[in-house]
């Protein structure tokens, strides 16, 4: 493992929010293409995980991947290509060709390149088309067992007295956890350090370890290292409490309603891909969705199952975005290290 620490300047800042606006932007766009060809899929299907094996976005990847496989007769194959908070793996889907035979599973608000990147060589404003809405997951706030703290309230008051030691880790900037843990300490008053990590796995390793202190993780993801007693959940990014962790307190129980930031994850695909081909995927989306056993398999990792046809699924992901871009400018946000594996 490697740790870099940048210093970035306000213009940097600025070119990143502009960037970050026009791949928000790109979610939101659907062009119109060619005809489809009959048959489709006349062969294998690749469905983009843009973060490692093991996260919550690929395992919802190949539960899609294994019913599309059946309804269709045909392969869908998941290709991981995680790095830089997704932009690796949607920077794939936007150059692959728009002919129905590479989509990702985009998970908001990820679409966007984490702040700091690189410009793409590719033009974000019209790069994917959505197929359709998969569903929300809620994100719970964790900790490190070395952190002296039960709640919400607890951290707060702890980092205050202790400005930039405690860490926070993420998959990188423009992840949802990086927005919560963001607007947490834009709200508070209070300053924690950011690590950004290639995936999530690697956040919970160095977390369970000590090396961080918190970070929001979906609640599926965390559910068994609570259990067992490895780290502590000091909060659920919920109106509601969840079952798998009935006694953790809602953001909103402790006084943090804008806390309440859930994933969504949707199907999406390369710009200009033809309407057949999006309206057959969508078609088979909430057929699959409606299934007993994949309602009950995406179940059990915590998904509120929400399905949404494409142009619903535009405007979320529209109304969705837009309120990232408002806060990435008004906070400036910016990673302020780096730490990721090259496996």
């Amino acid at each position: 493992m490697r740790r870099a620490i940048s210093k970035t300047s306000a213009c940097t800042r600025r070119r990143a929010g502009v960037r970050t606006l026009a791949l928000f932007l790109a979610a939101c766009v659907m062009p119109l293409g060619p005809a489809a060809a009959a048959g489709y899929p006349e062969r294998p299907v690749t469905i983009v995980s843009a973060f490692p094996a093991g996260g919550i976005v690929d395992v919802i990847a190949r539960r899609l991947a294994q019913h599309l496989s059946e309804r269709f007769k045909q392969s869908f194959i998941v290709d991981n290509r995680a790095g830089a908070a997704g932009s690796i793996g949607y920077s794939a889907v936007a150059r692959a060709a728009p002919d129905g035979y590479t989509l990702v599973v985009a998970s908001g608000p990820t679409t966007m390149a984490p702040p700091g990147a690189a410009a793409p060589s590719w033009q974000p404003q019209t790069a994917f088309s959505a197929i359709g809405m998969i569903g929300t997951i809620p994100q719970a706030i964790i900790v490190s067992n070395g952190l002296p703290v039960r709640s919400l309230p607890d951290l707060v008051e702890f980092a205050k007295v202790r400005p930039g030691q405690v860490n926070y880790g993420s998959a990188g900037g423009g992840t949802t956890p990086f927005f919560t843990m963001e607007l947490l300490k834009s709200q508070q008053k209070i300053e924690l350090t950011h690590v950004a990590y290639r995936g999530q796995p690697e956040v919970m390793t160095d977390l369970v370890r000590g090396e961080i202190g918190v970070t929001a993780m979906t609640v599926p993801l965390v559910v068994q290292q609570v259990r067992s007693g490895k780290i502590k959940a000091i909060a659920v990014t919920s109106s509601t409490r969840v079952p798998s962790l009935p006694d953790v307190p809602t953001v909103v129980e402790q006084g943090m309603p804008d806390l309440a930031i859930s994933n969504w994850f949707a199907l999406m695909g390369p710009a200009r891909m033809p309407p057949e081909v999006v309206a057959t995927l969508a078609r088979v989306l909430s057929e699959a969705l409606a299934a007993p056993d994949v309602r009950a398999s995406l179940g059990d990792l915590g998904l509120v199952i929400q399905p949404a046809p494409p142009a619903e699924t535009q405007a979320f992901v529209q109304a969705d975005l837009a309120r990232w871009i408002a806060m990435s400018r008004s906070l400036g946000t910016e990673p302020t290290h780096s730490k990721e594996t090259t496996k």
